[in-house]
């Protein structure tokens, strides 16, 4: 609504109430409405002046809390002069007024405060109000050029090791070639037409963990690697947002599988239900280097993405477990997320 109608409703509304009020004394509501129309200048000169007096000395809230006090005395003594100089006299002609009489100066006065102050107090507030969207518009601008700043840190990372994959079977001519180039531009499509969306269905993010897999096998020997993978999604069009799964399976294989010469192995389990996302996914370790906590890139962005997108509602724990007699080392990812 424009600034200009709100103040004419606003002081509309005031001088009703006001006119009512005094027309209660003897049901003339006609001659009240003229009377309070005649100290609304007044009034209204306390008030804009106080709006002003707080915008120029905002940072002195003392000096502010001054002016506005003394504005409004002086709105309630030009309230009272209108009163002895014509109001009473025209309108009123058998009630006596005194100039100085203190009880009746102190009404006048209360007249010009209450209307500054009602006045003033909703200015203030639309401002905070205003301040607070704009401060959450600034947020949401912000979450989403921190998430795109992620995605594009991620993108890059993970074609890289992609296309690494690719040149390694080209080099040898294998067969493999086309399936993987096949695969390749699956996931390019969707890393340059889909990431960019704030949130894409689940079962969207599952076809490309599955693609990536898919991939990633044929880079090995199946004496060498052994994948299982568990999909259980009660809702597939479940929005989420991109490239939150993707990583924390290619660091599965990055830092699992390409550093084992023999019986590597990756785990994975996804579970929807009503709305609660949990995902573990483990990988074999051979051996842990000194100044290797196996989080790379990819799971200090998958941090950083479920701080904006899911603040409180999310949790990622990632965890070694050593080797024992009966056990292999594995490095293990546990997500859950409340959609």
């Amino acid at each position: 609504m424009p600034k200009l109608l709100l103040h004419l409703l606003f002081w509309l509304a005031y001088w009703l109430v006001y006119a009512y009020t005094y027309s209660r004394y003897d049901g003339n509501l006609p001659k009240y409405m003229l009377t309070e129309g005649l100290q609304m200048p007044a009034r209204m000169l306390a008030t804009y002046a106080g709006f002003w007096i707080l915008d120029r000395w905002s940072k002195h809230s003392w000096w502010a809390l001054s002016g506005v006090a003394l504005v409004v005395i002086f709105g309630g003594m030009f309230n009272r002069f209108l009163k002895f100089w014509y109001v009473v006299p025209e309108y009123f002609p058998d009630a006596t007024i005194h100039f100085w009489d203190l009880s009746r100066m102190a009404v006048d006065i209360f007249d010009c405060v209450l209307a500054a102050a009602v006045a003033i107090s909703a200015r203030l507030y639309f401002r905070h109000q205003d301040s607070l969207r704009r401060e959450a518009q600034l947020q949401r601008e912000k979450t989403e050029t921190e998430l795109l700043a992620l995605k594009n840190q991620l993108q890059p990372h993970f074609l890289f090791n992609t296309i690494n994959n690719l040149y390694a079977l080209a080099r040898i001519k294998s067969d493999k070639t086309a399936p993987v180039a096949l695969q390749l531009a699956n996931l390019l499509r969707f890393v340059l037409y889909e990431t960019g969306k704030p949130t894409i269905p689940i079962e969207q993010e599952v076809k490309i963990l599955k693609d990536y897999i898919a991939l990633e096998e044929l880079r090995f020997d199946s004496e060498r690697l052994t994948v299982e993978t568990r999909f259980d999604l009660d809702n597939p069009a479940q929005p989420i947002t991109p490239l939150l799964l993707l990583p924390l399976v290619e660091n599965a294989f990055k830092h699992g599988v390409s550093e084992d010469r023999d019986e590597a192995w990756v785990r994975m389990v996804v579970q929807l239900h009503a709305k609660k996302l949990t995902v573990r996914i483990e990988n074999s370790l051979q051996e842990l280097a000194p100044n290797d906590n196996h989080r790379g890139i990819g799971l200090a962005n998958i941090r950083r993405q479920l701080e904006l997108r899911y603040p409180g509602r999310s949790n990622l724990i990632a965890e070694i477990k050593p080797e024992t007699e009966n056990m292999q080392a594995y490095f293990g990812v546990m997500l859950t997320v409340n959609l």
